[in-house]
């Protein structure tokens, strides 16, 4: 990735997270994901399916041009 392109993927993230929806949290993101071949990670947290699943679509559009592949883990807490 160019610096350009750099400088852009991180402005439009910056952007990007201002819009989230009060029912949504990144709780972290992580830079290195040692032992896989992702280049990081962010871990989000919502109250409800529908919440993420808005967050989800919006992300992909928003980060699809530089970030080629995702994988997505959907976890429930036992309360």
């Amino acid at each position: 990735m160019s610096e350009a392109d750099k400088k852009k993927a991180t402005a439009d993230w910056a952007r990007f997270k201002k819009t989230f929806s009060k029912e949504l949290a990144i709780v972290a993101e992580y830079a290195h994901i040692w032992g896989t071949t992702y280049n990081g990670m962010i871990l989000v947290e919502s109250r409800d399916l529908s919440t993420f699943h808005d967050f989800w679509h919006r992300f992909r559009e928003t980060t699809r041009w530089y970030v080629p592949e995702t994988r997505t883990y959907i976890a429930q807490k036992e309360e």
